[in-house]
């Protein structure tokens, strides 16, 4: 089943809003069987509604619209859906009283332009919204489905999980999609493809392989559209075989990030990770810390963006500051060596670099990163690591392109691949 996704809403199109519904949406309804060919972004405006509504249905059966729903003014899609379909209003009892039980809950008077998101077009069937105030709505004509969902993310995935893939499983057959996703660091994209070229000419018709690079990361999904195909070996036979194509070039099996696969290596091993970060600014601890129960695995962490906090906090010699500079090798090291020592903890990752616009040299450009990670615990493999003084160190030196915030992106991807030889 194909199914196109118009957003409403001028916040989307003057990038004040970044639309993160759709990628969800493609994401979900794709693992059953709903396959989004095509996204659309219109401004608040009746006739662009029209007009994407029109195009839409001549394309495909199913068109889910987000945004536009909510009390005011500015929120005409509900009122353009009642135009573009015809007829008029009607109370749904079983939103008006929703509505008054969640503002009772919340200490608020109910106003009337409130109670009006109990006013739904009569000509479609409602979408229960447990977690907002704006209902969703269904309607069906001789073209197709039209759904509209409100913008808010918890809201469209709510009403998509509870109130419409119920609903078009129980109106349609379709053919649902498998997915198994992996990641991959620090390989590009281009020598990636060229090294699974054999892979992806033995995968049978009903599979494919997608690449799906960010900052020097790539994921790699494998699909499947499910059906009876006699001799098909299956999805975890073909997953197995990716896996033994790329070897140690697989950082993690899952749809997961890096920071997300060193996170649970940290819980997993109950092990204590801290960070000294310089030109990352904490931004590779906070990576961590967004994974659910981190505060059992980093007990702190350090941003020592000054020399003078390098060698107060850390402990860096001055004397290898003046000798190698701060973007060395040796001062990083020192950096990850004081950081594990001060927190007595299992690993410690440090960052210093320089991120750019300015502040590079000839010798170190704009972009360098230097990389180290420290542990007291002895690696799986202990190829391209040293072991000295009771710790095992690997270290990186490399030249990173981008912006600032990119910069610091890729950098924590790299920092993060240092794990490897550990999982």
């Amino acid at each position: 089943m194909k199914a196109e996704i118009i957003t409403i809403g001028d916040e989307l199109l003057i990038g004040q809003t970044i639309d993160t519904n759709s990628a969800w949406l493609g994401q979900t309804l794709g693992s059953v069987g709903i396959q989004i060919v095509r996204k659309t972004a219109v401004s608040d405006n009746k006739q662009a509604i029209f007009n994407a509504l029109d195009s839409s249905l001549s394309q495909v059966s199913l068109v889910i619209i987000t945004g536009g729903l909510g009390p005011t003014r500015d929120d005409i899609t509900k009122h353009s859906l009642v135009e573009y379909f015809g007829g008029s209003y009607r109370t749904d009892q079983v939103v008006l009283a929703h509505l008054e039980e969640l503002f009772a809950k919340r200490g608020r008077k109910m106003m009337e332009v409130n109670k009006m998101q109990a006013e739904l077009p009569e000509r479609c069937q409602t979408l229960f919204n447990k977690v907002g105030t704006a209902p969703g709505m269904w309607f069906e004509d001789h073209r197709g489905i039209v759904i509209s969902l409100p913008g808010v993310p918890n809201e469209v995935q709510w009403i998509t999980q509870h109130e419409i893939i119920p609903r078009i499983q129980e109106q349609f057959s379709l053919k649902s999609r498998e997915h198994r996703t992996l990641l991959c660091l620090e390989t590009p994209e281009s020598l990636l493809s060229k090294h699974l070229e054999s892979f992806e000419d033995r995968l049978p018709p009903s599979y494919s392989l997608a690449y799906l690079p960010q900052f020097n990361s790539i994921r790699l999904r494998l699909s499947q559209v499910v059906q009876d195909t006699d001799g098909d070996l299956g999805m975890e036979h073909w997953f197995q075989e990716l896996q033994n194509e790329l070897g140690s070039l697989c950082f993690g099996i899952g749809d997961k990030t890096a920071a997300e696969f060193v996170a649970e290596f940290a819980l997993n091993r109950q092990i204590q990770l801290v960070g000294a970060e310089s030109c990352t600014g904490g931004y590779t601890t906070n990576q961590l810390i967004q994974v659910p129960g981190m505060s059992a695995a980093i007990p702190g962490s350090i941003i020592a963006y000054s020399n003078q906090v390098k060698m107060d906090i850390l402990g860096v010699n001055p004397q290898t500051l003046e000798s190698h500079g701060a973007v060395s090798l040796e001062v990083g090291l020192e950096m990850a060596i004081g950081a594990i020592r001060m927190f007595n903890a299992d690993f410690a990752f440090s960052l210093t670099g320089i991120a750019g616009p300015s502040g590079g040299s000839a010798e170190k450009p704009v972009g360098t990163v230097v990389l180290n990670l420290v542990s007291t615990q002895r690696p799986n493999s202990i190829d391209g690591i040293v072991e000295t003084d009771g710790l095992y160190i690997h270290q990186k030196m490399k030249q990173i392109p981008g912006n600032r915030l990119q910069f610091m992106q890729r950098a924590s991807n790299s920092v993060f691949a240092l794990f490897q030889p550990w999982f």
